[in-house]
């Protein structure tokens, strides 16, 4: 058996792989390369599954669970998302979005990269991704968020945070940790910022300071 964290009760009915992990409520099941119902067949964790995000947001469901939110909404999100405050993934419970920053591999693990191969031409997923492991992750609880047209599929802009909180390694994250992470992750958002012009660029940079600010105290700028 895997080495988890205590599973949270809502995530203790999810559907395991063949190693132990639970598995999420928005990932697709596959079989021989075609979508089957979940349970069938073999999860993969890197599709989203026609239909739930549209559904997570609209019926206000948990993203990882699957269960309806409460008040508390929580974005499981990367440090670039925290500077332009855009994600595509809808939100979950607070509990529901610790575990997966304490136990998903590619969470835990900052020299993990992502998977690509085999992936589908279509993966349900819209918007421009940083293909990049940040080596840090926010639990950014957000008051408000709208979702908008992208491609494809949905975004979601995120209002200003009610509360924020680091993870990396499936730990609590140090202030170098997320600063190493800005760092070396902002150059990417300021080169798409870059094709859209000089006032892209300026907005970028506001939203930039304003996310240090939502490091731990201490931390330089």
């Amino acid at each position: 058996m895997i080495d988890l964290p205590e599973l949270p009760h809502r995530i203790s009915y999810l559907p395991k792989d063949e190693r132990g992990y639970p598995v999420p409520w928005f990932v697709a099941w596959m079989y021989a390369g075609e979508l089957c119902p979940p349970g069938q067949g073999e999860p993969d964790f890197r599709i989203v599954a026609p239909g739930k995000l549209w559904t997570a947001y609209t019926r206000h469901r948990c993203w990882i669970c699957g269960e309806p939110l409460g008040q508390h909404k929580i974005y499981v999100i990367g440090p670039m998302c925290v500077v332009n405050r855009i994600t595509s993934e809808p939100p979950s419970h607070r509990e529901c979005a610790e575990f997966a920053a304490k136990a998903c591999p590619f969470l835990t693990r900052p020299r993990q990269k992502r998977d690509m191969k085999g992936l589908p031409e279509e993966r349900f997923i819209a918007g421009e991704h940083i293909d990049r492991n940040p080596g840090a992750v926010c639990l950014y609880e957000a008051g408000t968020a709208k979702a908008f047209k992208a491609g494809g599929g949905y975004l979601f802009q995120l209002g200003p945070p009610n509360r924020v909180d680091w993870f990396s390694s499936g730990r609590k994250a140090t202030r170098a940790e997320i600063e190493l992470s800005i760092t070396t992750g902002y150059p990417l958002l300021y080169a798409m910022a870059k094709k859209d012009g000089p006032e892209a660029v300026q907005e970028l940079e506001r939203m930039r300071e304003a996310a240090w600010k939502l490091l731990p105290e201490g931390a330089k700028q």
